[in-house]
């Protein structure tokens, strides 16, 4: 059996099969979906006659409606004849208003069908509608009839008769249409792997034989197939009715015979590993890459010779090369003119530069070396001008004034962060002294029994402010402490979860009073990085007393912990309850408010403090903003 396949006949047959089990596929599908859709009605809920009766009343009905909006918008003439039919329109009085060039040759107007015809002040139609498809047609609507014969041999009644050979055999095939199709499914199935499996081969031998198809290169083949697939549907375009089903039918064989064979070259070459290398984008981009590939070599290897060469010689040996390669080139040309002359002019202009341009590389040496000590960072380098002349001692001496300048400046601004921190320290601990004790005689009168209730209340806002104070001095001293690295770090190894997992039991009431609801996700793995537990601490309350101020009530808020390649990445996720209308970077900044009305406890320096204490411990602080979804994100070099 396998050897008869191979053999010609026996891959006419399977070939064949395949396509007539297509083709009966096909036809299932199509009588089952005109049989349901099709026409508009299901016909199996009508009888066979009622159901060709209601389709022949459409298609009428459609042609009358259509005919009579051109009559009466004055596009058909008295010498108008249709091709298919034979036309009449008459009044409610039976008056004959229009009728088509050939209308005496019907015979009895088997088609009567009645519209209502309304018309503006000017007397024009402006709409048409059938009678019997409006019951509210009132006295502004004029009634028409329109008879219609259909012509004998017209394409219209050939359509008819396909229509209703169609019908027909939906109601006879009715159940057998299921079996039928399910037997072609498998029938095409069956043939089609029969033909991938003999593709390539022969009766009586294993080897594989390329036929004619591997000739030619698959994506070309592929390429036209699917220009005249869309060529062909542009040529049905041009056609209706049954001509258009009849060349449907011509193309489908001819285009499904054209892919099957396609396919069958296709699965030759797949078994001969030829696939990919029988195509024409496989062979120019293979010699195109081996071209580009080589040059591409060749460019690096010379690039990197030169460079490598040039590199190691000193600036004063380039430029004495090059002084010397010149002066070469030039008697070359002088010796070549038989120009003694020139060449005793050279070698005297030669004996003047060389000296001079060795002097000039020399000094842009010197000059080389200062600019490279100062972009590392080195403020004590000193460029020696000695023996320098004009811009090049001034370039030196503005190089050594940079130094100086550099320095000083450094010195000045370490300085000034310093008195700027103890200043704040000092400052804030010159009012604290007094704002303690404003904070304890406030409470004091609280405290007092007093016959005003507004004293006491009075004592309550003193109270409550002045904490609020307290704190922003301690948040500012903190702030200015973490900003220029005063804060003492004790960095040790921790496990990561602990973190999360704190902040979720520290915050379950505050989360729980804002009607929050928190989620914590992290691995069940440890992930150690090295922090400051009482620093990384702050860090955390910072970011979680913001969600509990900023978060809209009744969200959810999400902390995760996840190891995302060398760092451990803590992210805290909310939803804002105010619109964002900030970028991220101005929500770093010291005393930059969540909210805009600045309503809400806070001073605006929690983020700022938390990105300056992230950084001492070797991580990073960043945030995201979208649309109201506000993220905050924590990473850390993992242990």
């Amino acid at each position: 059996m396998k050897n008869f396949f191979r053999s010609v006949p026996g891959k006419t047959i399977a070939f064949l099969a395949f396509i007539l089990s297509v083709c009966v596929i096909i036809a299932s599908v199509g009588t089952v979906l005109i049989a349901f859709y099709g026409t508009g009605v299901n016909l199996y809920t009508h009888a066979e006659q009622d159901a060709l009766s209601e389709l022949h009343e459409r298609t009428f009905h459609s042609q009358g409606y259509g005919i009579m909006w051109e009559v009466f918008h004055d596009n058909y003439g008295e010498n108008y004849i249709d091709s298919n039919y034979y036309l009449r329109i008459q009044d409610s009085d039976g008056h004959i208003v229009w009728e088509s060039m050939d209308a005496a040759s019907a015979k009895n107007w088997p088609l009567s069908y009645q519209y209502g015809v309304q018309r503006n002040a000017s007397g024009e139609a402006i709409d048409v509608i059938r009678k019997e498809d409006n019951f509210r047609l009132d006295e502004s609507w004029d009634i028409y009839t329109i008879n219609m014969e259909i012509k004998e041999g017209s394409s219209a009644e050939t359509e008819l008769n396909l229509f209703t050979t169609l019908i027909h055999t939906v109601y006879t095939l009715r159940y057998a249409v299921y079996g039928i199709g399910i037997a072609a499914v498998i029938l095409a199935i069956a043939s089609f792997i029969t033909l991938m499996s003999a593709a390539g081969h022969r009766p009586g031998t294993d080897e594989l034989f390329p036929g004619v198809v591997n000739e030619v290169p698959y994506d070309l083949m592929f390429t036209a197939f699917g220009m005249m697939v869309v060529l062909s549907i542009l040529f049905l375009d041009q056609f209706y009715g049954y001509i258009l089903f009849l060349l449907i039918a011509v193309f489908f064989l001819i285009e499904t015979g054209i892919g099957l064979v396609l396919c069958m070259g296709a699965a030759s070459s797949i078994k001969q590993h030829m696939f990919i290398k029988n195509t024409l984008i496989y062979r120019f981009n293979k010699l195109a890459l081996r071209i580009l590939s080589l040059l591409w070599r060749g460019v690096k290897k010379l690039n990197a010779f030169n460079l490598g060469l040039i590199r190691n010689i000193p600036l004063v040996w380039k430029t004495g090369l090059g002084f010397i390669g010149i002066y070469l080139f030039e008697m070359i040309i002088a010796f070549s003119a038989r120009d003694g002359g020139a060449a005793v002019g050279l070698t005297l202009e030669k004996m003047v530069l060389i000296p001079a341009g060795l002097y000039v590389a020399i000094c842009l040496r010197k000059l080389q070396k200062g600019g490279v000590a100062l972009a590392r960072g080195d403020l004590s380098h000193i460029t020696d001008t000695k023996g320098m002349f004009w811009d090049l001692k001034t370039h030196g001496e503005n190089l050594n004034s940079i130094a100086s300048g550099m320095a000083i400046a450094v010195e000045e601004r370490t300085k000034s962060e310093r008195m700027k921190t103890e200043l704040i320290t000092n400052v804030s601990h010159d009012i604290k002294t007094p704002l303690t004790s404003i904070i304890n005689y406030a409470a004091l009168i609280g405290e007092e029994p007093c016959e005003n209730p507004k004293i006491t209340e009075y004592a309550d806002v003193l109270v409550r402010q002045s904490e609020r104070m307290k704190r922003l001095i301690e948040d500012l001293v903190e702030a200015s402490k973490a900003s220029t690295g005063n804060l003492d770090v004790n960095l040790a190894p921790c496990d990561a979860a602990t973190f999360v997992m704190q902040a979720a039991g520290e915050y379950e009431d505050k989360l729980n009073q804002a009607e929050l609801t928190l989620i914590t996700k992290h691995p069940e793995k440890d992930i150690r990085i090295l922090a400051d537990g009482r620093r990384m601490w702050r860090v955390f309350d910072n970011l979680m007393n913001n969600i509990c101020k900023y978060a809209q009530s009744g969200t959810r808020v999400y902390l995760s912990l996840e190891q995302v390649g060398g760092n451990a990445v803590f992210t805290f996720k909310n939803t804002s309850r105010e619109a964002l209308d900030m970028t991220e970077e101005e929500l770093m900044e010291r005393f930059t408010r969540g909210d805009s009305s600045r309503n809400t406890e806070g001073n605006g320096l929690g983020l700022s403090i938390a990105k300056s204490m992230a950084e001492l411990q070797n991580g990073s602080l960043q945030l995201s903003i979208d649309g109201d979804l506000f993220k905050a994100i924590l990473s850390f070099p993992v242990v």
